[in-house]
């Protein structure tokens, strides 16, 4: 038996999240957890337990979450994300698959992950693009990104996030510790807020760059983000943003826990 880890990427729009969900009487939900699985299933031929780093909302996506499972793998190590994707939908790909010790945790062991929510200012009468309305959240009016940054500034370190989160965030601690959150320029007046962080609660990131915006529109001025971030009151914080401008970038490990990098 041997501990394998996998890199995966997907499109969340057609997804309830990455949790596998399975509603009493009813047909189980299409989660990326519950895609994965059934795959590994067909290709070990044996009953798999599937276990994600992150739990992505709905309609999150995701360039890098890591999952492990357990199992006597008769396929070659090389060839599991080939295997895999020849069973999986055209919205998920593994993207790589690599051997890791057998008490690895891909939630107990992350280090940090970080995520990007990526906005488009648009003028009111301009187009948007077809393609970004799954991956890009679009603002019709600008952002002072100068305003955003200094607000940003106050998330960072260790707080109490419970002002930050869904009230049904589900977790006993609220305390994270944000590691950076930089908010940058793109072309085509993009704006992308990335935030890395030793762990998120529900929806974290998106009432961050709700938060992030209301800032950058001028409704809250940055001076207010320490006392808005102490109070751990949700009404003083900005509004959820909606889960397609939201993906998970990576997630860093131990060097003997991490995926290997191959030199070519």
């Amino acid at each position: 038996m041997r501990r394998i880890a996998l890199r995966i990427a997907y499109e969340g729009t057609n997804f309830h999240g990455w949790q596998r969900q399975e509603p009493p009487g009813l047909p189980a939900l299409r989660t990326v957890q519950g895609e994965v699985t059934r795959a590994l299933v067909e290709v070990m031929r044996a009953p798999i337990h599937c276990q994600g780093a992150s739990r992505t909302d709905s309609g999150v996506h995701a360039q890098a979450q890591v999952a492990a499972f357990t199992a006597d793998c008769r396929v070659p190590l090389q060839r599991i994300p080939a295997a895999l994707n020849a069973r999986l939908p055209e919205d998920i790909r593994i993207m790589s698959a690599w051997h890791v010790p057998d008490d690895f945790d891909p939630v107990r062991n992350a280090l940090a992950k970080c995520y990007r929510y990526e906005i488009a200012c648009r003028h009111p009468f301009m187009a948007r693009l077809p393609f970004d309305r799954k991956f890009v959240y679009a603002l019709m009016y600008a952002l002072d990104v100068d305003r955003m940054r200094a607000a940003a500034m106050a998330l960072i370190g260790e707080h109490d996030f419970k002002g930050f989160a869904h009230s049904q965030h589900g977790r006993e601690c609220t305390v994270r510790t944000i590691y950076s959150c930089e908010v940058n320029t793109m072309p085509d007046d993009r704006v992308v807020i990335d935030v890395s962080g030793s762990g998120f609660l529900y929806n974290m990131v998106r009432i961050i760059a709700g938060t992030l915006v209301e800032v950058g529109r001028g409704r809250i001025d940055p001076a207010q983000m320490p006392a808005i971030v102490a109070s751990s009151d949700r009404s003083r914080a900005g509004p959820t943003f909606p889960a397609n401008g939201l993906q998970l970038r990576w997630i860093y490990y131990p060097p003997d826990r991490s995926e290997p990098v191959c030199v070519t």
